[in-house]
């Protein structure tokens, strides 16, 4: 039986039409192949995005926890005005400062592009600069300037990185930042906190030029004479 059958194969062998069936398995393979590697491409890019959203996010989450860092900073420094005006010591002086920031060592900043990067690494520097003028401005300017100058640079810091963080959430879709009870009016406040601050500064300084006299009304039936 087997003998016969193996007598007959290669009349069998001569009817295949060998063309067809090589296009056949070659067809299949190309298309197999292709499956693969575009669900490798495709895995690839899904855990790439993941990788990203997660740098993306735990650089967001630093920069809202120094934004609060800093909230708590102006109010110490309106502690600390307070207190000069009560003792007349400038000890509480020495307890306010604008506050460092550093991004954690662990973000994956190759997650990120090269434009991200640039833009979120340019905010410790201008932390640092602005740390490097309040301590100049303590050693030779007015005690009290100095305490208002912490508050207000803390403020605006603060308000910085709310918005970068807000602006990194967005580009990289990660969830919207859903602050607590405590927080829920944090940048509101910060923008009062930094419109009145300037008020003051500007006040201050307007008392500092020479020349400068407060306006006085007019006494009530009184003429003005030209």
């Amino acid at each position: 039986m087997w003998q016969t059958q193996w007598q007959e194969m290669p009349a069998f062998l001569k009817q295949i039409d060998w063309p067809s069936w090589l296009a056949i398995v070659v067809t299949s393979s190309a298309v197999s192949a292709f499956v693969v590697l575009a669900m490798q491409s495709l895995r690839n890019r899904f855990a790439h995005r993941r990788d990203r959203r997660d740098a993306a996010l735990e650089i967001a989450v630093s920069l809202e926890g120094y934004a609060r860092l800093c909230r708590a900073m102006m109010h110490r420094a309106d502690w600390a005005l307070t207190e000069i005006s009560r003792t007349g010591s400038r000890d509480a002086l020495r307890s306010i400062m604008l506050p460092a920031f550093l991004f954690p060592e662990r973000v994956q900043w190759q997650r990120l592009g090269h434009r991200s990067v640039s833009e979120l690494r340019d905010f410790p520097a201008r932390i640092h600069a602005g740390r490097e003028d309040l301590g100049s401005f303590a050693e030779y300017g007015d005690p009290v300037a100095m305490g208002e100058e912490v508050g207000l640079e803390s403020a605006k810091a603060a308000r910085d990185a709310l918005a970068l963080a807000r602006a990194t959430r967005k580009k990289h879709g990660c969830v919207p930042w859903r602050p607590g009870a405590k927080d829920a009016d944090l940048n509101r406040e910060l923008v009062n906190y930094i419109a009145s601050a300037e008020e003051k500064r500007q006040t201050h300084r307007d008392r500092q030029t020479p020349g400068f006299f407060p306006a006085r009304s007019t006494p009530p039936g009184s003429v003005a004479l030209e």
